[in-house]
């Protein structure tokens, strides 16, 4: 992408981990097709938000109630240090003040792939995981506070053929805790190009490793 402009220099990209709930963020765009940028001032809502349409299934989203409208999706959300922490991306139509962008992270992981592969690349294990609940915890009386609970696997796929288990909790993705979803997938793109990702799981009454290769697919 070139924009045959001079005298700019480009936003600088910030760390989109350090979001909290409660910051102050700004989104810019032109709504509506309306002439000219324009600003709307709000606060992060929520963090690590999924939603889902037709088709598609966006997930790890900042949720932000700066007003974001049609014309605005491609547009940064910036924080107070007038970096990039997010792209606006989506909107509930039926709702007021809940708007969605991108983390500024997933991003740069995106743009790392283009670099590397020349290609948006996906990476997959072949789990369906949900976060370790407090209650869990709890009931069971695990040793483990922190994780993410593998609820399924697909049959063929890496995590079958290396032997992980339903009920496995993965505490540990490449030396990296796990404390939620994302944090998972994040390890599994980051290994696009490696042998394996290696997984810290507990197991019954013990801790035990797997070096799992992931699938890696492009996807544009």
């Amino acid at each position: 992408l070139r924009v045959g402009l001079r005298d700019t220099e480009p936003l600088p990209l910030g760390d989109s981990d350090k979001l909290k709930v409660g910051d102050l963020v700004f989104a810019i765009g032109s709504p509506l097709g309306l002439p000219g940028p324009s600003v709307s001032m709000g606060v992060v809502s929520a963090l690590g938000r999924t939603i889902a349409g037709e088709n598609i299934v966006l997930e790890d989203l900042v949720q932000t109630d700066a007003a974001i409208n049609p014309g605005n999706s491609g547009g940064p959300l910036i924080n107070v240090d007038g970096e990039a922490v997010g792209v606006a991306t989506a909107i509930i139509p039926y709702a007021q003040g809940i708007g969605f962008a991108i983390p500024i992270n997933t991003v740069k992981r995106f743009i790392q792939m283009i670099e590397e592969f020349g290609a948006v690349v996906r990476a997959w294990l072949g789990v369906y995981v949900t976060p370790l609940t407090e209650e869990a915890v709890k009931l069971y009386e695990l040793p483990v506070s922190e994780g993410v609970v593998i609820v399924n696997i697909v049959p063929g796929s890496p995590a079958d053929k290396h032997g992980l288990a339903i009920g496995d909790i993965v505490v540990e993705a490449n030396n990296k805790p796990v404390r939620k979803v994302s944090d998972l997938r994040a390890a599994v793109e980051e290994s696009i190009g490696s042998e394996c990702v290696n997984l810290r799981i507990f197991r019954g009454h013990k801790m035990i490793s797997k070096c799992v290769p992931p699938v890696v697919e492009r996807v544009y």
